[in-house]
């Protein structure tokens, strides 16, 4: 019977792996698909979230199907409490990459302002970043990479403000309506990475058993972090590889996965440099 459970335990932690990262490539497509005006690609965006949305129905009532018949514990409970918190975060990610496919089919084959498309092409590879450092905290019950995610996310927030500033300078000749459009997919891109952030808060929870901000384990040393860490049972160590396996199918996610603490706050204040460029 516990085998059965772990078992169980295993395969939803891998599932929301797997819908995180399709959901990644989702949104890589769906910024392309805008920048690059192809309404193919943005069509078949919004198929994709659409099956990433019955995917997560589906996790979150297999969740609640394990509360409720196997009555979990200690780190079993915060496991598929994380699941639970985690998967809610994925499928309001769904939603807002549908959105902005639905911006990319919408703005196919009008004159899109170059400087709003090149912000937008921006912001998306800060919020890949985020998006990469918190799968790979998943993936391997990293606080050290869940503590740099309000790093990363910073210079986020400091670009979607430039597209206003951009807007200002368009003229009558521009679509304005075009203009708006993209302004609101930079903001769905935005919430895309709080989404991020707010999984990572929770994680601190399901790796310690404790609530404590990610800004509070910035400040604390390896040691400290390690001191943190709770007793985990095997539904949290059975096949990681395919955890990693899953995770990597994420363009960004090798790299981003080697960013350590100090390297986090050099990547952050790169990623701020490119934003004052725009």
């Amino acid at each position: 019977m516990r085998e059965t459970f772990n078992r169980q335990l295993t395969e939803m932690r891998q599932e929301l792996v797997s819908i995180y990262a399709n959901i990644d490539l989702a949104l890589h497509d769906a910024v392309d698909a805008l920048s690059e005006g192809d309404k193919e690609k943005a069509k078949a965006v919004k198929a994709t979230t659409r099956e990433m949305d019955a995917r997560c129905a589906a996790l979150e009532q297999k969740a609640f199907l394990l509360i409720a018949t196997q009555q979990p514990v200690a780190s079993d409970l915060r496991l598929i409490q994380f699941v639970i918190y985690a998967n809610f975060n994925l499928a309001r990610m769904s939603n807002h990459v549908r959105n902005i496919a639905k911006t990319a089919k919408r703005c196919a084959g009008r004159a899109v302002p170059g400087q709003l498309l090149d912000l937008l092409a921006s912001e998306g590879h800060l919020v890949y970043r985020v998006l990469s450092n918190c799968v790979m905290a998943i993936v391997e019950d990293d606080l050290r990479l869940a503590s740099s995610l309000p790093v990363l996310d910073e210079p986020v927030d400091e670009l979607y403000k430039q597209f206003f500033r951009s807007l200002a300078t368009l003229g009558p000749d521009d679509d304005m309506d075009a203009a708006s459009r993209v302004i609101m997919a930079s903001r769905m891109l935005e919430r895309i990475s709080d989404n991020a952030v707010e999984v990572g808060e929770r994680l601190v929870f399901l790796l310690t058993g404790k609530r404590r901000s990610l800004d509070d384990l910035r400040g604390l040393d390896d040691d400290d972090l390690q001191e943190m860490y709770a007793t985990r049972g095997a539904g949290f160590a059975q096949e990681r590889d395919l955890d990693e396996q899953l995770a990597q199918q994420i363009p960004e996610v090798m790299l981003e996965s080697a960013v350590d603490d100090g390297a986090a706050d050099d990547v952050a204040r790169s990623a701020g440099d490119e934003a004052d460029e725009q």
